[in-house]
């Protein structure tokens, strides 16, 4: 197995050598990857609907996920393996956004006070307290893969490693999760725009 020197890193960009520079840790190797690729992880997420006060989080969450699962690329193209890493952290970001549309919508928080303002703080912690009691009455299994993936931020690779279930698994929890969230807040007679 050959050893990155500092002066290969520029000339290695996408190639076999980078990536295993990255496997065994070089920071060196890290920051060739990062700058040969962020402009095509922001493009990509660009393309695919990202706010543009949102890319720079989007390009940070993609090389995380590409830091913490470089072992998992065995081949083939890396901006193949990038852009469905990109794209996934992209959904997400779009699905928690469209949730906490809802949610808003929910609590009614449309309009949101000035932030630290103290009616901002209350109507926070009055939607926190909502949304606890309805998190205390769900089913567990439901009510630990939704608070993972909406309140956490868990991907659901995450979260079937961390509750040891398969990922099709998270999926359906979250999916009976939420229309368990909103059948409950129905019953305590929250509709969309409904709350203080």
């Amino acid at each position: 197995m050959r050893v990155l020197t500092h002066g290969d890193v520029g000339h290695m960009v996408d190639s076999a050598a980078l990536l295993e520079g990255c496997r065994q840790g070089r920071e060196e190797a890290w920051r060739a990857l990062f700058n040969a690729h962020f402009d095509f992880v922001r493009r990509v997420a660009r393309r695919l609907g990202t706010p543009a006060g949102e890319l720079d989080d989007v390009c940070q969450d993609a090389f995380w996920v590409v830091f913490r699962k470089i072992e998992d690329f065995t081949g083939g193209r890396f901006t193949t393996w990038l852009y469905r890493i990109t794209a996934n952290v992209v959904s997400g970001r779009h699905r928690r956004r469209r949730f906490r549309g809802k949610l808003a919508e929910l609590f009614g928080r449309a309009q949101q006070p000035e932030p630290k303002s103290p009616e901002h703080q209350v109507a926070q912690h009055e939607a926190e307290r909502m949304v606890g009691e309805i998190l205390a009455v769900m089913s567990p299994k439901k009510r630990e893969v939704f608070a993972l993936y909406e309140i956490e931020g868990l991907s659901g690779q995450e979260i079937a490693e961390q509750v040891g279930c398969k990922l099709d698994t998270v999926w359906a929890r979250l999916h009976h999760a939420r229309k368990e969230f909103f059948r409950i807040a129905g019953k305590r007679g929250l509709k969309p725009g409904s709350a203080p």
